[in-house]
């Protein structure tokens, strides 16, 4: 008889966790599928990054000591390096419509979706070169050293995170 009470108490139990982990996604919003994460960063977040990204800019202009000389290369960095998200995020199929894609279809949306990756990518490479240029070889070896340890750290987040921006990422490169 207590065996029955145990077994009839941990299903009641079981049976609760299970109805309210039901009821709580019941009540989520179904996701957007045009944005990371099924939703849209809020303004918030928005000025977060922005407020972030502006400190983490003022640190490397501080370290790399930036002349008068090269002030009008570093606004021109800045610029050109700053991410533009659009005002509508860009129309993306659904997971309905992919799978109804031939392979020839699905090898060809991934290779233009490549291809706008590379040439915002060989765009940034330019960019970087342009301002690199106006370096003096101390500075070049600062931007240098800044740049590996972003990079050590996108590594090691995006392998321990599972991808996930980490906020921080070029905080410490720009203030050692």
């Amino acid at each position: 008889m207590l065996n029955f009470k145990k077994s009839f108490i941990v299903g009641l139990v079981a049976a609760g966790i299970g109805l309210t982990s039901l009821a709580s996604f019941a009540q989520m919003p179904p996701p957007d599928q045009d944005w990371h994460h099924g939703h849209p960063p809020s303004a918030e977040q928005k000025a977060k990054f922005e407020q972030w990204r502006a400190k983490r800019q003022a640190k490397l202009h501080d370290k790399l000591k930036i002349t008068a000389a090269q002030e009008d290369a570093w606004k021109t960095f800045i610029t050109k390096t700053t991410p533009v998200r659009p005002a509508t995020p860009p129309v993306r199929l659904s997971r309905e419509e992919w799978s109804k894609l031939t392979t020839p279809a699905l090898l060809e949306q991934k290779q233009a979706f490549l291809a706008k990756r590379q040439e915002h990518f060989a765009q940034h490479i330019a960019a970087v070169k342009e301002f690199y240029a106006v370096l003096s070889p101390e500075q070049q070896k600062l931007f240098d050293e800044a740049f590996r340890k972003l990079e050590k750290h996108r590594n090691h987040a995006h392998h321990f995170d599972h991808g996930q921006w980490q906020a921080h990422d070029m905080d410490d490169a720009a203030s050692k």
